[in-house]
């Protein structure tokens, strides 16, 4: 049964999913020659006009969403001319981590991708600007296609004697308050999950209309999600700002499966799902999120000492199964009323239903029997990736929160990166879908278990693990009481920066690749003075950092950071000791050694300190140098038998340690200053 023209929708809704399916609708309806009046019945009260140019007024109150636009949506908003204004986006992602038990995996946003966060709704209630919302301009979009939006809460639907649904909400304020009735061609049920935030869908009402309405009919199994909007000082959010971090455990106490921390404007939007947060209740909240930010994966990257002040909380149902036979005749749901990518991308979701059913109504039919055949098959599509998506997130949970699993595939991921540019790193691409949602699940599925992935991980990450363990107990390297960071540099920086660094250690020297080279590099939230005076104690007796068993490092000639200063390298097999001379200082950026003596004659060791932002510095150290040649043809046969067998990753192992203690030791410093 074909759409009339001069026909009617009606769409109860006026969030993503409404408004999306009102714009394609509208659009596609104009492209068809076909006059349609598009009515939005939106519950929540008008406040105030978007801006003064806007059609419609925003909306007060909460949309119960973290608000992630991610880089697929970020594309389709692209396509479809939806392109958000700078004051609607909060904060512009530059990379995503992903925390395990071991360590952390940072994943940039890749070349010309956008990945950004936005406020859905008015709250936080303080906050500037409320009327600054993703949904007040998507509905703002809507009307200016041509879409008519009303005030009112829709109390029933029903069918009247033609066969055509029948809206019934109730409109008006206090006396005025009234009840509308509107008889339309197509109703489109558009209003999420959240009716009221935290019930089980079937005591809502909207819900028991749709099981009345349509036989068969159930709603989506959905999960209690807990969000907390926290105010955070400045500086906390200068260190975070462009980051975007999710960890899929917590502890023994707090079982959490899912959380995120997304920076946006003067606040840190936390959200948590787990079996911690479907039991408690919301009295429970303010301790759940403090609880979580004690998490040692969680302090790790917070500045120490820092202050939070939870701005607002609520619980809001997260829709994480698919509705079924979300439609009937000149009847349908769209959004997470039907189904919603398990634990990521709700918005995206409603994209892509709501586009989905507008497309059906125009090009198939309007018929009980049309929507099956033109709006079912997406969302079988989306039911298989949600069980898909079940097994990627169980496998995550095992292994991110498990420290043996989550070192080898930190080691892993770290072994590619090293070795290989990134379009070739099938591990880093696999987490980065995982992370962004930049995939389907069913497609990630499978890329978990390719040979090559699989390789990876037992090549790279098991065998060079165990390797590392021993080096580690070989060398008395011990995980004490600092936190571990990531510590290596992926081939394309390296290349670049080692260009960099050689270049201010002689300008005008051939720059070629030394036979042996290691870079290493780690983010710690201090200035670049600080750093550099810490690094001056390399070389002194009671250093807290640098000291592996059977190597003595020690300060032979001069002061510290002084150049012709002198640091000799004492190791248990002697032939392996030599000195390094600092040869040139740069005042809190550089400071440059040269090998003198020993094997690595000529070599360098350089340190080099950047500011990222205020308050945040990244210090890289490399080490290159050529091997021996030798002048007789048994000295050659010797240094070649020697560079082939010479332990190369033992400096690895020493210097990731090393500087997972520095950091430990500045920020400490920092913090107690």
């Amino acid at each position: 049964m074909p759409l009339g023209d001069r026909a009617t929708i009606v769409v109860v809704g006026g969030g993503p999913a409404g408004a999306f399916f009102a714009i394609r609708m509208l659009r596609r309806a104009r492209q068809l020659n076909k006059d349609i009046d598009l009515i939005v019945v939106e519950k929540k009260r008008e406040l105030q006009f978007y801006e003064a140019s806007c059609l419609v007024p925003f909306r007060e109150g909460c949309n119960y969403c973290a608000g992630g636009v991610s880089p697929r949506l970020a594309d389709l908003l692209e396509e479809a001319g939806l392109t958000l204004p700078e004051d609607i986006v909060q904060g512009r992602v530059e990379s995503l981590t992903v925390h395990g038990e071991w360590k952390s995996i940072e994943l940039p946003i890749p070349a010309g991708r956008s990945m950004f966060s936005v406020f859905r709704g008015s709250r936080p209630a303080h906050r500037r600007a409320r009327h600054v919302n993703f949904d007040s301009y998507l509905l703002e979009k809507a009307v200016a296609e041509g879409a008519r939006v009303v005030t009112g809460e829709v109390r029933d639907v029903d069918y009247s004697p033609t066969g055509k649904p029948v809206v019934t909400y109730r409109a008006g304020l206090g006396p005025e308050k009234r009840e509308e009735i509107i008889e339309a061609d197509f109703v489109v049920l558009a209003a999420g999950v959240n009716q009221t935030p935290g019930a089980e869908l079937e005591t809502q009402p909207v819900f028991r209309i749709l099981e009345r309405l349509i036989p068969g009919f159930r709603p989506p199994k959905v999960r209690i999600a807990l969000i907390c909007e926290l105010e955070a000082d400045d500086r906390l959010l200068r260190l975070m700002q462009g980051e975007l971090h999710f960890a899929e455990y917590g502890s023994k106490t707090l079982k959490i499966e899912m959380s995120s921390l997304i920076p946006k404007a003067r606040c840190i939007t936390v959200v948590l799902l787990g079996r911690s947060v479907d039991r408690a209740a919301p009295s429970k909240n303010v301790h759940i999120v403090r609880e979580f930010l004690r998490l040692p994966h969680i302090k790790r990257l917070l500045a120490r000492g820092v202050k939070f002040v939870p701005l607002c909380l609520c619980n809001p149902n997260m829709a994480v199964g698919v509705a079924k036979k979300p439609f009937g005749h000149r009847i349908a749901l769209a959004g997470d009323m039907v189904v919603s990518r398990l634990y990521k991308d709700g918005i995206l979701s409603a994209y892509l239903t709501a586009s989905a059913l507008a497309d059906c109504i125009l090009d198939v039919g309007v018929d009980e029997d049309s929507l099956r055949r033109g709006y079912r098959p997406v969302i079988r599509r989306f039911a298989r990736d949600v069980a898909f998506g079940r097994v990627v997130f169980l496998l995550n949970r095992i292994t991110f929160n498990n420290r043996l699993l989550s070192r080898i595939l930190y080691q892993a991921a770290l072994t590619e990166r090293k070795g290989k540019p990134e379009h070739k790193c099938r591990l880093g691409s696999l987490l980065w879908r995982i992370a962004s949602g930049d995939d389907s699940y069913g497609r990630i599925l499978l890329s978990m278990f390719h040979p090559a992935t699989l390789s990876s991980i037992l090549i790279g990450g098991a065998l060079v693990t165990a390797r590392n363990y021993v080096t580690e107990r070989v060398f008395g390297l011990a995980w004490g009481d600092f936190e571990r960071h990531p510590t290596g540099i992926p081939k394309e920086v390296f290349e670049a920066r080692r260009k960099e660094l050689l270049d201010v250690v002689d300008h005008d020297a051939p720059q070629a690749a030394p036979e042996f080279e290691s870079m290493y590099s780690i983010r710690i939230k201090a200035d670049r003075q600080k750093i550099f005076r810490h690094l001056g104690r390399f070389g002194d007796d009671d250093r807290e950092y640098f000291r592996p068993r059977m190597l003595k490092v020690h300060r032979t000639r001069g002061e510290a950071n002084e150049v012709a200063s002198v640091i000799q390298y004492d190791c248990a097999l002697r032939f392996l000791s030599f000195s390094v001379v600092l040869e040139k200082v740069i005042p809190e950026r550089y400071l440059i050694y040269r090998v003198r003596d020993g094997f690595a004659r000529g070599g360098v060791l350089i340190f080099h300190i950047d500011t990222v932002r205020e308050g945040l510095s990244l210090l890289s150290i490399y080490v290159g140098f050529d091997f021996p040649k030798g002048k007789t043809a048994l000295e050659k046969l010797g240094w070649s038998l020697f560079k082939v067998a010479f332990p190369g990753f033992v400096h690895d192992v020493i210097w990731n340690h090393s500087l997972c203690q520095l950091k430990d030791v500045i920020e400490s410093d920092e913090a107690t200053t």
